[in-house]
């Protein structure tokens, strides 16, 4: 794997890994992103979700932390459900208190094909 990433959890066979520090602040936008690679046999897939820096003020108790442990659950979910395509992107934004799905947002560019 990359040294950028850590692995964070064996899953099902599926190794996560977590691109380090976590979540990073990107200076385009108000908000942080963090990523995870999913590796298996049969492939990789990106995983890159992001949050708005307003979050840290709107919710009392806000915990980068438990939004990375939120983010492998959802990691988990897909792998569970078989949802993993080789060389995809998946992303997703934290609305409202959770991860929802977005589709080519503007703060990701895709590298994978």
């Amino acid at each position: 794997m990359l040294p950028t990433h850590r692995l964070v959890r064996t899953y099902r066979g599926h190794e996560i890994y977590l691109r380090q520090p976590g979540f990073e602040f990107t200076p385009v936008m108000l908000g942080k992103v963090a990523s995870y690679l999913v590796a298996w046999a049969e492939g990789l897939t990106a995983f890159a979700f992001m949050y708005p820096l307003l979050a840290q003020v709107d919710e009392p108790g806000f915990s980068e932390e438990r939004l990375l442990e939120r983010a492998v659950e959802l990691i988990e979910l897909w792998i569970e459900e078989d949802r993993l395509q080789n060389r995809s992107e998946v992303t997703f934004e934290y609305r409202g208190g959770a991860f929802v799905e977005v589709t080519d947002p503007r703060w990701w560019v895709k590298v994978l094909w």
